[in-house]
Parts: C-alpha cells; sequence; structure tokens
C-alpha cells in the first residue's frame, strides 16, 4: 500500500501518517484552533489532501473492506 500511495502522491503516505490537518493560531502563547474564516490556502490545499488520502483508500479496497471501514473520519484510521 505504501508504493501504491508514494506512487500517487508522496505527501499521500505523509498525510496518512500523521493524521488529518487540524488548522491552528497562536495567540497569546497559546496554541488554539483556527475559525474557518481564517483559514488560508495552504489549509485549504492540506484539507484536500486529507480528502484525496480518503478517496485513495477507499478506492483500493474491496466492497466488504469499504463497508467494514466507511465510517471512519480519517485515513489515518483506515
Amino acid at each position: 500500500m505504501i508504493i501504491y500511495l508514494q506512487s500517487i502522491d508522496n505527501n499521500l503516505r505523509l498525510s496518512i501518517k500523521n493524521g488529518p490537518h487540524k488548522p491552528t493560531k497562536i495567540e497569546n502563547n497559546i496554541v488554539i484552533p483556527k475559525p474557518r474564516g481564517e483559514y488560508i490556502d495552504g489549509d485549504k490545499m492540506l484539507f484536500s489532501m486529507d480528502a484525496k488520502d480518503m478517496n485513495t483508500l477507499y478506492c483500493a479496497l474491496s466492497r466488504s473492506e469499504f463497508n467494514l471501514i466507511s465510517s471512519f473520519k480519517n485515513a489515518r484510521n483506515i
């Protein structure tokens, strides 16, 4: 599976390994989640990468395997 992911995009493998992207910002030396209105293009690109991870893994599974994991929220759990 690793070779399959790397053949599509090496960042897919890294994205799955690191888990889903959670945009944050620092306010008063505290890391807090960013509100949607403050997302930048890089955040949006990483969310797109998370969706691409899920789609790639879904397409690689058989129907019965897909039914077992279709409710998972991110690729890392698959």
